[in-house]
């Protein structure tokens, strides 16, 4: 695999789908019908933002077809009267296409976010997953994710 650093709004539009289906499918009541033109824009204003940067994997056997991406931003949490403040890597969107799946691509993009880090003087790294989204949560807990704090949620 290569790794390419990609700012193509238009791609990420079209790869995104991926991502939404899989969320609409464990939340349908939650998210919203995919929509290519919105996410394209959406990524247009992201990447005005030189800290988020978005990574491909690309199968050099497959003519340099996409098998995962990683969205990631570099952000200043603000210390406040009630915690300090810190610098993290946010890892917005961890994706492994499905035909590339188990085959170890999550573990390589985890290394990847952890060694951005450590060449960034980052001491966090930091996601969020979906508690439905059981394979998520086993694969991050097994490359040392720990849960360090919860949001619930009730309906009216």
């Amino acid at each position: 695999m290569k790794i390419n650093e990609t700012r193509d709004a238009k791609l990420m539009g079209l790869l995104g789908k991926t991502m939404q289906d899989k969320h609409i499918e464990l939340y349908p009541d939650f998210f919203k019908p995919y929509d290519a033109e919105a996410v394209t824009k959406s990524f247009i204003d992201y990447f005005k933002n030189p800290k988020q940067r978005v990574y491909l994997w690309q199968d050099e056997n497959n003519q340099d077809a996409i098998a995962a991406y990683l969205w990631l931003e570099e952000e200043q949490m603000p210390e406040n009267v009630y915690r300090y403040g810190y610098t993290r890597l946010y890892l917005h969107h961890i994706l492994i296409m499905p035909s590339y799946q188990g085959q170890g691509l999550s573990q390589e993009l985890l290394k990847f976010a952890d060694t951005y880090a450590k060449e960034h003087d980052i001491q966090h790294v930091e996601l969020h997953y979906w508690p439905n989204n059981g394979i998520a949560k086993h694969t991050y807990q097994k490359y040392g994710y720990e849960v360090y704090t919860e949001i619930a949620q009730k309906r009216i």
